[in-house]
């Protein structure tokens, strides 16, 4: 599907994903002319995001954002409950940075969050915003210590209650775990500029490991961020913007992400940017997602037993027919795959019959790997190189003369 995107519409394409499943992808559209950026958030890659970036907005152009009084939290949860209206075009860049600090503060945990009070929200986005001055200021971007310290400031504060200067120290000392060793590292630098790419490739490797649920959320949170700088600075290029997130259970996991990912998304269309997300594991969407899940226009649905079907219910109402639909979907392995797809405009039951090169690119199976691994030793050739031989005996066995492939001796033009 991503590779049938590219040579139609050839978008400037961000795939999030967990393992390295699309690396071979980015090869072969790398030997077609396309330039491939990737980038792989472990501890020692080099890699920086900067979560705050965009709070200096709040001072630098106040007149582009929906709230901007730290007290309005019933103004961002509103903001987060209702569809962009037809003109409107600001974002809740408080709101979003004060999901970022919640994040960070309470280590994504559901018993920490609860503990989290009116106040102690109020208080978070004035510090947010303290920082921001701050920063503005000093003319340089807003980094974690920053908001940190802000906390810390106003825990200094002897006109407060005792009681709220301990929280203020306690929030700050739980914004320190981002801002030392490798999670400061990651999280407490001003980013790492992306180069000017066709694909970008994102790994989130240690970050999707158990554990790391907070580091996972706030490393998605700054990677959409990004993405959506890119997508407002080149709206008026026409050339539309695609964020594929694989493996999209694993995100979804948190209940502060969903709300973030709605805020920000909400107004892409009108930047021609488009969130999609792909799941094998239905099970594990929460039902916090459910509000984002709602959002989805274009749910396509590959074969999927009985009760799969019914869990989807939990996300989108679907009648009867729908389901009937859903579940006359077949199967075959290695020969097809049918779904369904579900719109506003479109129900529509389709066969997938994938071409052998892409079969052998999205090849990741343990014995798979082996079978690669071994023609690259007997033939001499790379990974990629592998991977296209296994096509052409896939072609064989299918009855297919195979397809020989002349790749460009020189890079394509350059959209980005």
């Amino acid at each position: 599907m991503l590779m049938q995107l590219i040579a139609i519409y050839r978008p400037r394409l961000f795939i999030i994903e967990a393992g390295n499943s699309f690396g071979l992808l980015g090869d072969f559209a790398q030997k077609l002319g396309l330039t491939v950026n990737r980038l792989k958030l472990a501890p020692g890659s080099g890699v920086s995001l900067a979560p705050f970036t965009d709070a200096i907005r709040l001072v630098s152009t106040p007149d582009k954002v929906t709230i901007l009084d730290a007290d309005d939290i019933e103004g961002s949860d509103e903001h987060l409950q209702t569809m962009p209206e037809q003109g409107e075009e600001e974002r809740d860049v408080l709101g979003e940075m004060e999901i970022v600090a919640r994040l960070m503060i309470t280590g994504g945990e559901e018993r920490e969050e609860a503990r989290l009070t009116r106040a102690d929200r109020s208080a978070i986005r004035h510090c947010i915003l303290t920082a921001a001055r701050t920063c503005f200021d000093a003319e340089r971007a807003v980094k974690t210590e920053d908001v940190r310290d802000a906390l810390s400031d106003a825990g200094k504060d002897t006109t407060l209650p005792e009681k709220r200067r301990e929280r203020m120290f306690e929030m700050a000392e739980a914004m320190d775990m981002f801002c030392m060793g490798a999670d400061g590292e990651m999280f407490n630098r001003e980013g790492t500029p992306w180069p000017e790419a066709d694909i970008t490739i994102l790994d989130l490797a240690t970050y999707a490991r158990e554990g790391y649920n907070a580091q996972l959320s706030v490393a998605y949170i700054s990677l959409i961020n990004t993405v959506n700088n890119i997508a407002e600075r080149d709206q008026f290029k026409g050339r539309p913007i695609v964020n594929f997130t694989d493996e999209g259970h694993i995100i979804t996991k948190n209940p502060l992400l969903s709300p973030y990912v709605i805020k920000i998304t909400k107004m892409w269309r009108k930047l021609g940017a488009w969130f999609w997300l792909a799941t094998q594991n239905i099970d594990d969407l929460p039902s916090a997602a459910a509000p984002m899940l709602n959002m989805i226009e274009w749910w396509i649905c590959l074969n999927m037993p009985p009760d799969e079907v019914e869990k989807i219910t939990t996300f989108r109402k679907l009648t009867p027919a729908q389901k009937s639909l859903m579940l006359s979907a077949r199967k075959e392995s290695g020969k097809y795959t049918e779904g369904v797809v579900l719109s506003k405009s479109m129900e529509v039951l389709f066969r997938a019959v994938p071409p052998s090169l892409l079969l052998a690119l999205a090849m990741t199976e343990p014995e798979e790997k082996k079978q690669r691994y071994d023609l690259m030793q007997s033939l001499g050739v790379d990974e990629l190189g592998a991977a296209m031989a296994i096509a052409h005996d896939l072609d064989r066995i299918r009855g297919i003369e195979p397809t020989t492939i002349t790749f460009p001796s020189s890079p394509l033009e350059n959209l980005a």
